[in-house]
């Protein structure tokens, strides 16, 4: 991100997105020169003390061009880990499952949103798809791409949009790579619980900041990213949201709970 943007984009304080709590203190060693992350004294959650304001991610910040970005600084910054992650890339395709078809796990048909959809349609049939897309290009390509299966994007803030739907309307909903950027977390898990019907499921995709990487890494981990990503969850600390709000949380990867720099997890409205 060019540094004219990151210093002059105007931000929104946050307090502990979970818990409320104001007790918190500066993680020095995993903060931006410019963004300040913060865990929190009540539940230990790991957030940005500021948010960029929403017109900012819904274009000059937004997904496509920040993750672009972001290739450009490390490629700068670590030139020889970036050539070795490039070079090595076939390494992330060993006994790698599909995850878009993750949520077909725990339900077969029906009606799924994906939060955070992006561009086009990714959700496997025979699911009607539905999205919801802070972005405003990628949810006019998206909304396209998912009309022809008889459903919809709505461009908007994942709690603005969740409100346009009626409860139960939902059989599953994908969360992949974006619950780190939502500024609202709990909210938003409870309004999706609220749209969900009862044993539905979710399906959370998010960087683990429990991993040894990040220890070994610092602020150089992959999954840190200024200003976009605002919260930094452990297993922990996503199942204690969860749960606060009434899902039930299983882990997918157990056996890569340490080492894995993403971690896969249902959650399931009780039936």
């Amino acid at each position: 991100m060019a540094s004219g943007l990151i210093s002059t984009v105007e931000r929104v304080q946050r307090i502990c997105p979970n818990c409320g709590s104001k007790d918190r203190r500066r993680l020095a060693r995993y903060s931006h020169d410019q963004w300040d992350n913060m865990q929190c004294a009540s539940c230990d959650l790991i957030y940005l003390s500021e948010a960029p304001v929403y017109d900012a991610l819904s274009e000059d910040l937004a997904w496509s061009k920040q993750f672009k970005t972001e290739q450009k600084r490390r490629k700068k910054t670590q030139p020889v880990v970036a050539w070795l992650d490039e070079k090595t890339r076939w390494r992330l395709h060993i006994h790698r499952d599909d995850e878009w078809a993750y949520i077909s796990e725990k339900i077969r048909s029906g009606r799924v949103l994906d939060v955070g959809c992006g561009r086009g349609n990714r959700i496997p049939r025979p699911f009607i798809p539905f999205g919801i897309e802070i972005e405003k290009e990628s949810a006019e390509q998206s909304n396209a791409a998912m009309a022809e299966h008889g459903g919809s994007v709505i461009h908007a803030p994942a709690l603005e949009g969740l409100r346009q739907f009626d409860d139960g309307f939902f059989d599953g909903v994908i969360m992949r790579s974006y619950l780190e950027h939502e500024a609202h977390p709990r909210k938003v898990l409870e309004e999706t619980y609220r749209t969900l019907r009862p044993g539905g499921v979710i399906y959370v995709k998010v960087p683990n900041f429990a991993t040894i990487n990040r220890v070994v890494r610092g602020r150089e981990w992959c999954g840190f990213r200024f200003p976009d990503h605002l919260n930094y969850f452990t297993i922990k600390s996503l199942k204690a949201m969860a749960e606060g709000v009434g899902y039930d949380f299983e882990l997918k990867n157990t056996m890569s709970r340490y080492t894995n720099d993403n971690m896969h997890c249902f959650l399931t409205r009780p039936g």
